[in-house]
């Protein structure tokens, strides 16, 4: 292939799957997961931190508006 990539016949998930298995074993269908888990991990940490402390801020103000309507 060109630049060392793989050309496959058809963009077939099945297809590519049993040519890497064919070419370098099942450990080449998990050789990138732990570099592509470090970097996305934090992202998705400060994603998910980020909504929890929003929600909380924002259910924290529609409670106030509650309670100061009650009186």
């Amino acid at each position: 292939g060109v630049c060392g990539c793989d050309r496959y016949i058809t963009g077939s998930i099945r297809d590519v799957l049993r040519t890497i298995v064919k070419k370098d074993g099942y450990r080449g269908l998990v050789r990138g997961w732990l570099p592509r888990m470090l970097f996305h991990a934090p992202a998705a940490a400060i994603c998910w931190s980020t909504y929890e402390a929003g929600k909380s801020f924002f259910q924290e103000i529609d409670s106030g508006s509650n309670n100061s309507n009650d009186t």
